[in-house]
């Protein structure tokens, strides 16, 4: 056919073009048109323009110029000129199409250009929203921080003074007390003393664990562990509940920021006691493990940290869920357990800045096993020495259930 250029077959390009779902338009080495897809014309938004077999291609560059702003006139110039291979451009209707251009060569020969547009409007459109929604949300955890810091830094003072005069009143030298009236001063005591445990827990949420950065060293989780199940203890005692721990005789360092492991095993091991009615047991577990090739359910060497309770279990479809703050499963809400629901979510914190896990086998009311798994040689950039066979840098924890959990069973 006249114009068409040595080494293109017309009718063969054109039926692949008619497939393609971009615009496509196929140009040749002396500026003519081989081939063009109907797309080409509708999405450009050029209907009208030759497009057929043989015509100049200097029109469709004319064609789409001046659909572009002043601004970016320029940005259409003939089509045999050398653009980028790739190019957002932003149509005076508001539409935004993306252009590709990939060269057909032949050897050393140039035999055209193919052009390739799609309108991305919308994608666009839906990322600006996402972006903004997104710095909107950001926005709102800010506030969210703010006022919770700031309201339970206000509620500690009175509410340590009711504490206090609690305390007064039921010191026998204070004078003795009907039994109606120990009744009354215990009950605000409970009270009083749950208002302070949720305030103490929002403060040190948004307050100290947002804004202290992680300060991570080797440790021994041994001693650890230790206090903490020898804190719990006595309430473990006074609501029946059997508290054991099993801790092996070696023990290899775990690279760990000390207070936030702390908080989130002490907030296992609360949620455990708190959980499990008089007669039941709670037992804690750690132990390091080989990982990769002798142990290949985890991928480097860690330790793992288990507390398993004979509680009230947490429903398989809120397992995710209540690692979220302030969510709290169905069955925690009815019984009489009093709590913010922070809990979980520091410990969600803990093992992400860990670049751990953490999942959950329960079932509602048959008991719940957390089991976290953090690297022995802390998580990237943590300053591990070399060789500890520390994780590669992957930005995020290993999950496998949702943000911050691993899959829940």
């Amino acid at each position: 056919m006249s114009g068409e250029p040595r080494g293109l077959h017309a009718p063969f390009t054109d039926a692949v073009l008619r497939a393609i779902p971009l615009g496509a338009l196929l140009v040749g080495d002396d500026d003519r048109v081989v081939a063009a897809n109907p797309q080409f014309a509708t999405v450009c938004g050029i209907e009208g323009v030759d497009l057929s077999t043989g015509a100049s291609a200097e029109p469709i560059a004319e064609a789409v110029r001046r659909l572009l702003p002043d601004a970016d006139a320029g940005a259409v110039r003939a089509l045999r000129s050398q653009f980028v291979r790739k190019a957002e451009i932003g149509l005076r209707d508001g539409r935004t199409l993306l252009r590709s251009r990939q060269p057909i060569d032949t050897g050393d020969a140039r035999l055209g250009v193919l052009w390739l547009v799609e309108d991305i409007t919308e994608q666009r459109r839906y990322e600006n929203d996402l972006h903004r929604h997104i710095g909107t949300l950001g926005e709102l955890a800010r506030d969210r921080a703010e006022f919770a810091a700031r309201t339970s830094h206000e509620l500690r003072t009175p509410l340590s003074t009711v504490l206090t005069f609690c305390e007064l009143l039921a010191d026998p030298a204070a004078g003795t007390l009907s039994a109606a009236q120990r009744e009354y001063v215990d009950t605000i005591r409970r009270g009083a003393q749950r208002m302070q445990d949720m305030a103490d827990g929002l403060l040190h949420r948004y307050a100290e664990a947002a804004t202290t950065p992680p300060a991570y060293a080797p440790l021994d989780p041994g001693p650890l562990l230790t206090r903490l199940v020898s804190d719990t203890t006595p309430q473990a005692t006074r609501g029946g509940v059997f508290l054991s721990l099993d801790l092996p005789a070696e023990r290899p360092p775990l690279v760990a920021d000390a207070d936030r492991l702390e908080r989130a095993l002490a907030a296992l091991l609360d949620n455990a006691v708190k959980f499990t009615p008089a007669g039941g047991a709670v037992a804690v577990t750690a132990h390091p493990r080989d990982g990769g090739a002798l142990d290949v359910e985890l991928p480097y060497p860690g330790w793992q940290f288990t507390v398993r309770d004979d509680g009230i279990g947490i429903p398989k479809e809120f397992q995710e869920e209540v690692f979220t703050e302030f969510v709290r499963a169905p069955n925690a809400r009815r019984g009489p357990y009093p709590g913010t629901g922070l809990g979980l979510s520091v410990v969600r914190d803990a093992v992400r800045v860990h670049a751990g896990t953490v999942t959950v086998h329960s079932a509602e009311g048959h008991g719940t096993a957390m089991e976290v798994w953090l690297p022995s040689g802390g998580p990237p950039g943590s300053g591990t020495p070399p060789g500890s066979n520390a994780p590669p840098d992957s930005g995020t924890p290993s999950t496998d259930g949702g943000p911050g959990t691993g899959r829940p069973e």
